[in-house]
């Protein structure tokens, strides 16, 4: 492997790994979200309730800035004269 063939592979790598964690926070947040209403349904008062729709409403701030950041990251090109021949 060449020098141009060695970067085109970590820059697979690298925005596969920020796409993969974008999911894992993503996945992370429905399961907390999930959790805490499921804790508010349990006893429901309306400060459980109130305190799980404000979490649901915050948690996902941080998602979507990061799938915001991503949507430049999901067409890849290999640079020119990456590609065997």
């Amino acid at each position: 492997m060449d020098q141009k063939q060695i970067q085109v592979m970590l820059l697979y790598v690298s925005i596969g790994l920020r796409v993969l964690s974008a999911r894992i926070v993503l996945l992370l947040a429905l399961a907390l979200t999930f959790s805490l209403f499921a804790w508010a349904m349990y006893w429901p008062t309306h400060e459980r309730i109130a305190c799980a729709t404000i979490f649901a409403l915050l948690v996902f701030i941080p998602v979507i800035r990061m799938d915001s950041k991503l949507k430049s990251d999901r067409i890849v090109v290999a640079p020119e004269g990456a590609q065997n021949e």
